[in-house]
């Protein structure tokens, strides 16, 4: 039987997922993707209002809200995946 140190298989896992990322790692980045996009989005909205552009309120109130809801679903999927994270830490081996 062989005994190897825990950062040996580490390492060489988190090597094999830097190259290979999973479904799930892909999932979560292409969300945090929408989400700063929307958030930009709404940015660059707000500045053109504030520039005097004749853009006009409801749709620079209905970006605003498609932002924040974007981000409060991000905000969300983190606490479940960290509640989840923390279970699984205090689960007993």
């Amino acid at each position: 039987m062989e005994i190897r140190g825990f950062g040996i298989g580490l390492s060489q896992e988190l090597k094999k997922r830097a190259v290979n990322p999973s479904a799930f790692e892909r999932e979560l980045s292409s969300l945090i993707d929408r989400v700063n996009k929307e958030q930009m989005k709404s940015e660059a909205m707000k500045e053109a209002v504030l520039r005097g552009e004749d853009i006009p309120m409801h749709e620079l109130v209905l970006q605003s809200q498609k932002a924040k809801v974007a981000l409060d679903l991000l905000i969300q999927i983190r606490n479940k995946l960290l509640e989840a994270y923390q279970e699984l830490h205090r689960m007993q081996v």
